[in-house]
């Protein structure tokens, strides 16, 4: 059952109500899993032009394991994969243009792991992940209200060490995101979860496993995503993707979150 009381307005500033929407459009406000799907492209960027890489798809099951008054327990369980631009095949390796070499890609599963929010966004605590050591920043708001629909902003900053790879640079990343729902949804308080959509936008440095070497340069991706709370709503390829490659997570996405961390090379 939720702490929170269900506001008969929302304030675009106020704190107890940013809270409110950051657990209600992103997650939800008991204890019920969650899924996103997202869909987008990822640009290497010289010199302010910026080339296509490759596609995205990306499954994340999230659920809030740990209602309290000033903070929240969220654990999630990301997959990435990278498709082909022309194709759509999933790519199992990648001919960097920068460079001529043909890679291998990296692992496909971040998680799970568990972070800690207070009620400014802010998390204090996650999960280990194995090989890496992540030091994040978060900000919370504002949010934008027109008509019936909430807009609210959900932007990240994080510094990855790489602890069992010295010889590469740390990984930097700035995630913006804006997520989307409709008031009537979050101003109802039978709605638990508000059906929710978002657009993501991330800059980061080069992925160690590119080897870019001291190449200038930094990498954009442009995603869209939505929330839903059953399986089979999420998009056909990612799907065959999922059950292609973690059968175990498709037939349990909530006993995933127990499972033992894994982390790709960022």
């Amino acid at each position: 059952m939720t702490l929170l009381t269900t506001p008969k307005a929302l304030s675009s500033t106020d704190p107890d109500h940013l809270d409110f929407l950051h657990r209600k459009l992103l997650y939800a406000l008991d204890e019920r899993p969650v899924f996103w799907w997202k869909r987008g492209t990822k640009y290497g960027v010289i010199d302010g032009e910026a080339i296509p890489m490759w596609n995205m798809w990306v499954f994340f099951v999230q659920r809030v394991v740990s209602h309290r008054e000033g903070s929240f327990d969220v654990a999630s369980l990301e997959a990435v994969y990278l498709t082909d631009l022309d194709s759509g095949d999933l790519l199992d390796t990648w001919h960097n243009f920068y460079t001529g070499e043909t890679l291998p890609v990296p692992g496909r599963l971040m998680g799970p792991e568990t972070q800690t929010f207070r009620k400014n966004g802010s998390s204090i605590a996650a999960t280990p992940l194995p090989g890496l050591e992540i030091e994040r920043t978060h900000t919370l708001g504002p949010a934008t209200v027109v008509g019936d629909d909430v807009w609210l902003s959900f932007d990240s900053s994080a510094i990855v060490t790489r602890t069992n790879l010295a010889d590469k640079p740390q990984f930097r990343i700035n995630d913006l995101e804006t997520f989307n729902a409709k008031l009537g949804d979050i101003l109802d308080p039978d709605v638990m979860s508000a059906p929710a959509s978002a657009t993501l936008h991330l800059i980061s440095s080069w992925q160690g496993w590119l080897n870019m070497g001291d190449r200038p340069g930094s990498q954009v991706t442009r995603l869209i995503a939505r929330k839903t709370f059953d399986f089979e709503n999420i998009p056909d390829q990612l799907q065959d993707l999922m059950k292609s490659t973690y059968p175990e997570i498709v037939s349990d996405p909530v006993a995933a979150l127990d499972r033992a961390p894994e982390s790709f090379e960022q």
